[in-house]
């Protein structure tokens, strides 16, 4: 009956409209109608209802995959009602497997939509058919070709899988000896397990090639499909070459993988660490002199390095031996044993224990009155007797000479230079001191020496050795030597301290080789203050510094920061200026503004914070966009001892921030608010001098022929930087309107600088504004008034709905819309998305009540 009802009518405005009946009693029209109707049909009318252009798609699973389907009507114009549903199952892999269409017969087409529904389920390659069915129509419409049409989800969600290892902790193993060891590794297969897939790997970094200990290098692992673990394995190599090796650190990466898995970033590769071995095993010397006074003497073994003073090398965590052996030719220039020199070892192995890494051994030289030429002996470490994981390195022996009886000459005595000038040390800029020179005047005869030692020039109890060491050493002179250098070793550590004084002595009583000692025979040395010991001051950028405004005043708010120690009263000067709106230039400061001074004193006494409250006077007209410089000039300690020039405190951080006056502090301007004040900090590394950088701004992307001075201003201009200034800022100021558009991209760009001196920094010169999208650029959407309802119809019956859109009609936008309660039972088309596109302002939407069979009584869906 409705669609007689809609027919009748649709014939009656045909003819009431039509010129040849202009004029024409409605009545007479009326029934000229009915006659008609009345007349049987003498004419069979057909028609073909099939798809209309693409009928096979191949899609990504997202829920922006829309799928458009036109069904077009071929034939006599007769109203139809079509339905395309999903054919099988429903997986769940669209928002709808049912769409419903309705032609009149003064359409010819009309399309539909099919929205894929994104899911977390890892799937392959799917495709899913969806057949075009008659629902109900005048007599004589039948289905066309083509009638099916494909839609082909592509493979989603990882369903190949995430291939990883399946720990990315440190792998450590100990390199084998006289064999091989292996390293299983793991690689797991996330998500989905779809298919066959092929994962590469390769090995890189190490100290050298990793083939040298690693075997194989790179390669590939196959994984079969449903299988998510496999195990590889990787050889640990025996090099067979004795050579002291630190921890050799390589990387197993996973390169690539095929057959459509994916490597997860985060554990694609995983460290193997060779723990270092063959700890080296030297003496400290080849060659040892020592006049025939020298009493016991040290010859000194060492493991873990290759040099005197090298880094740590190869493994050092357990224990090695190594048997030595003393030689004497008997000769003439040949030392006597038991008569020139005594072994005091009860046994000839030298032992390290684990984490040692130098031992002794000592021997007596016989002091006697017979006059000697330089006599020697050699003691040699013996290769095939060392035990644990341990070679020997270069000198594998030292030669001991005792010198010439009775013949070394000279006097001793420090450097007069180092008496005059004391030195001072910085502990954080020097590790090794050797500005203490010990000159030997007179005769330069034979090899002396003289011990000496050092000591703290303060009632500070703490051993020396946490400053400094040596505290005590041997100054040796081989002959004809005339100067010779104290090395001292410098504790770097991070306790902030003062200064400290220490004295240095040489010890006339320990003289050997037949020299004296005489005067000066002391001097002052000083370790400066370290690790900011009186303090590193900047302003506290947690707390912040603000303009307040408050019911009793405004006022500056400034919060300073002294890092480090806190020893020590500090007095920090630093000047607050008020600059109108413009340029930053402290010659535009105006007075009478500040309560105080613009020069302020803030004295930290032991504080690590300070709050600094600079008043506001109360007559004071602020303006909106002005500025308060505010500029750190000085820090001065206000005791020092000892007196010597100290490293600290200082600044730590940038001399100089801005305040700028906002409108909710000035007073007596008014803003306009159709607009916004965008500002982009500068900051340049040097201070020295004055600058200026122009800027330039130019509108960039797809959207670019959109961007007018409507929008933004100014495009261009410039930034001046005051001498001593490290900081400056442009402002941008955002115009608001009522026209809707989508993001407006611009690049600005430091173009230039007026003085040769002040280069712009590579990279650092360039930044994107995006002008987000405004005003409903993608429009507003409801249903037309004539679609708002409320609707009768019977089962089998099909109603149109139409979605418009207001507003800004610039980008693609997809409208979910569903039927409830019970939609999808009782009707076809009772979910799905209507796509928009850009400059399309009203789509249709069709829905069609199901004819089940089964009695009901009358349903509202809402």
């Amino acid at each position: 009956m409705l669609f007689f009802l809609l027919f009748f009518t649709c014939i009656f405005h045909a003819f009431t409209f039509s010129p040849l009946f202009t004029g024409m009693h409605p009545v007479l029209l009326l029934a000229g109608l009915i006659l008609a109707l009345s007349i049987p049909d003498t004419v069979s009318e057909s028609a073909t209802l099939h798809f209309l252009g693409q009928t096979d798609f191949v899609v990504n699973e997202s829920n922006s995959s829309v799928v458009r389907l036109v069904v077009e009507r071929v034939g006599d114009p007769i109203n139809v009602t079509a339905l395309v549903l999903l054919e099988g199952v429903d997986t769940g892999d669209f928002h709808g497997t049912s769409a419903a269409v309705f032609l009149l017969s003064t359409e010819s087409s009309k399309t539909i939509f099919l929205t894929v529904k994104d899911d977390d389920l890892p799937e392959a390659d799917e495709t899913f058919t969806f057949n075009l069915t008659i629902q109900s129509s005048s007599n004589g419409v039948t289905l066309g070709t083509p009638n099916k049409a494909t839609i082909t989800i592509l493979s989603n969600d990882n369903a190949f899988g995430i291939i990883a290892f399946n720990s990315t902790e440190e792998i450590v193993v100990s390199e084998p000896r006289g064999g091989s060891h292996y390293v299983p590794l793991t690689l797991i297969r996330e998500k989905g397990t779809y298919g066959t897939v092929t994962v590469n790997f390769e090995i890189s970094g190490g100290p050298n090639p990793a083939i040298e200990d690693l075997s194989p290098d790179r390669g590939n692992i196959t994984i079969p499909v449903g299988q998510s673990v496999v195990q590889f394995s990787i050889r640990i190599k025996d090099d067979q070459v004795c050579i002291p090796e630190d921890d050799e650190v390589f990387s197993v990466k996973l390169t690539d993988v095929a057959g459509g898995a994916l490597l997860r970033p985060n554990a694609s590769s995983v460290q193997l660490r060779i723990q270092r071995n063959d700890s080296p095993l030297r003496f400290s010397h080849s060659i040892m002199a020592v006049p025939e006074s020298a009493g016991v003497i040290a010859l000194n073994v060492t493991r873990g390095r290759l040099t005197e003073d090298g880094p740590l090398v190869g493994s050092v965590d357990t224990e090695v031996s190594v048997i030595y052996m003393v030689v004497s030719n008997g000769g003439s220039g040949s030392a006597t044993p038991a008569d020139d020199f005594h072994d005091l070892q009860q046994v000839t192995t030298v032992t390290f224990p684990p984490f040692v890494y130098q031992t002794s051994l000592f021997f007596n030289i016989s002091d006697d009155s017979v006059p000697e030429i330089a006599e020697s002996f050699h003691v040699v470490l013996l290769e095939e007797t060392i035990r644990g994981d341990a070679v020997l390195v270069t000198p594998i022996s030292v030669q001991v000479t005792i010198e010439p009886n009775d013949k070394p000459h000279g006097v001793l005595s420090i450097s007069s230079s180092a008496v005059i000038q004391p030195f001072s040390i910085n502990e954080d800029l020097t590790q090794r001191f050797e500005g203490i020179i010990i000159v030997r005047n007179g005769g330069s005869y034979g090899n002396v020496s003289a011990k000496w030692t050092i000591s703290r020039n303060s009632t500070d109890n703490m051993p020396v050795s946490d400053d400094l060491s040596p505290d005590s050493g041997t100054v040796k002179f081989s002959a004809g030597q005339v100067t010779a250098v104290i090395p001292l070793n410098i504790v770097e550590d991070d306790l902030p301290e003062e200064a400290e004084a220490f004295v240095l002595k040489l010890l006339p009583d320990t003289v050997t080789g037949g020299a004296e000692v005489d005067e000066p025979m002391e001097l002052v040395l000083y370790i400066q203050d370290s690790d900011d010991v009186y303090g590193l001051f900047r302003f506290d950028s947690e707390k912040g510094q603000s303009i307040q405004s408050l019911p009793e005043g405004r006022f500056l708010s400034l919060n300073f920061l002294r890092d480090g120690g806190t020893l020590g009263d500090v007095s920090m000067t630093l000047t607050a200026l008020y600059i109108p709106a413009g340029p930053i230039d402290p010659a535009l400061a105006r007075d009478q503004i500040l309560n105080v001074s613009r020069t302020v004193n803030v004295v930290f006494s032991r504080e690590r914070e300070a709050h600094v409250i600079l008043p506001i006077r109360n007559d004071a007209f602020l303006q909106n966009g002005a500025h308060f410089l505010i500029e750190l000039n000085s820090l001065e300690l206000v005791d020092i001892s000892p007196p010597i020039p100290s490293n600290s405190p200082r600044f730590g951080g940038p001399l100089n921030l801005t305040l700028t006056v906002t409108s909710d502090i000035a007073n007596g301007e008014i803003e306009d608010s159709n607009s916004s004040m965008v500002t982009l900090p500068l900051r340049r590394d040097g201070t020295d001098g004055q600058a200026e950088v122009f800027w330039s701004l130019h509108p960039i992307g797809a959207n670019h022929m959109d961007v007018t001075t409507n929008d933004l201003e100014p495009f261009s201009g410039s930034v001046v930087f005051l001498s001593g200034e490290s900081d400056a800022s442009i402002n941008l100021t955002v115009l608001a309107d009522d026209i809707p558009e989508v993001n407006e991209t611009l690049l600005l760009t430091l173009d230039r600088s007026n003085v040769e001196n002040q280069i712009l920094k590579a990279g650092f010169t360039s930044r994107e504004i995006v002008i987000m999208e405004n005003d409903d650029p993608g429009g507003v959407f409801e249903f037309a008034q004539f679609s708002r309802g409320p609707w009768t119809m019977n089962e089998g019956e099909a109603v149109e709905l139409h979605v418009v859109r207001a507003q800004g009609q610039l980008l693609t936008q997809l409208i979910r819309y569903s039927l409830v309660p019970s939609g999808s039972a009782e009707f076809y088309g009772a979910t799905g998305i209507l796509e928009f596109r850009p400059g399309e302002r009203e789509v249709v939407v069709a829905l069609v009540a199901k004819p089940d069979g089964v009695p009901e009584v009358g349903i509202w869906p809402m």
